[in-house]
């Protein structure tokens, strides 16, 4: 949807257009979710966070100005909010606790069949997103926040400065920081980023599930649904650097749950936000 497009939409939402508030939600839940989805790492508080953003960005659409594009707008409210939300079941993951949880699977014999089972692919999937997700919530919030921004949404420089409230030199030392400890983490334990490293995902399928960290009949990630895919391939020319990076990127771009639309909508429709009482 076009920004201006947006924008006007946002004017007649705040003017107390319900269908224009329902439209306005339709457009950037999605997003929003995202955000949530990599900053949470867990798709329960995904959906918590992104309500409860939703509802603050309708309850202050009087408040936007068009000093900057409405997107911008919405990624600072949302930003604020998950810096501030309360700690995530999957925020208390270190890097200490993920070595040793990828330590006990790296041993494991890869499955002798030469072609993979479309459940078993779906297991590696779900392995590779899961735990590359959980060396994100490895991260302080702050590194975390602006390494999504820039690296996985693409959030150009200035744009995500302005979302964080920095100083472009502080938002570059906050990502230089988050990709040398991603990388140097990876580059030691995962084999997507050196194939020298024991650990693959297919590998740590047993070990996951007698742990529960995963689930036959419950995958989060593998089968979340999505606008569109991830990228499957890995930049194996480039620097371990890259490579690390690569790895996020390649994470599904999440579809918001049709469940958050519903429960906006009987918000919009309660009459509970003043402003959308025309």
């Amino acid at each position: 949807m076009p920004l201006d497009t947006l924008a006007k939409l946002a004017q007649r939402a705040a003017a107390g257009d319900r269908a224009a508030a329902e439209a306005v939600v339709a457009a950037i839940s999605s997003d929003v979710y995202n955000l949530a989805m990599r900053m949470l790492g867990h798709a329960a508080d995904a959906e918590d966070a992104t309500q409860e953003i939703l509802v603050v960005v309708l309850t202050h659409l009087g408040s936007f100005e068009g000093r900057s594009a409405f997107r911008t707008w919405v990624w600072r409210i949302a930003s604020r909010h998950l810096l501030r939300v309360r700690q995530g079941r999957r925020e208390v993951v270190s890097f200490e606790v993920i070595a040793e949880r990828l330590a006990e699977g790296a041993g494991a014999a890869l499955p002798s069949t030469p072609s993979p089972s479309p459940e078993d692919q779906l297991l590696v999937r779900e392995i590779e997103i899961g735990c590359t997700q959980g060396m994100l919530q490895a991260l302080g919030r702050e590194e975390r926040l602006a390494f999504i921004l820039v690296e996985i949404l693409g959030l150009a420089g200035e744009e995500a400065a302005e979302v964080l409230e920095l100083e472009p030199a502080a938002l570059r030392k906050r990502c230089s920081r988050a990709r040398a400890r991603l990388a140097g983490f990876m580059r030691a334990h995962c084999g997507l980023v050196d194939e020298g490293n024991a650990c693959r995902c297919a590998r740590q399928i047993p070990v996951a599930l007698q742990h529960g960290l995963i689930r036959r009949d419950q995958l989060t990630h593998a089968n979340h649904p999505v606008r569109s895919p991830g990228l499957a391939e890995r930049v194996l020319e480039v620097d371990e650097l890259q490579r690390a990076v690569a790895v996020f990127r390649g994470h599904p771009d999440y579809q918001a749950p049709p469940v958050l639309h519903d429960r906006i909508r009987t918000l919009i429709g309660s009459g509970r936000f003043r402003i959308l009482d025309a």
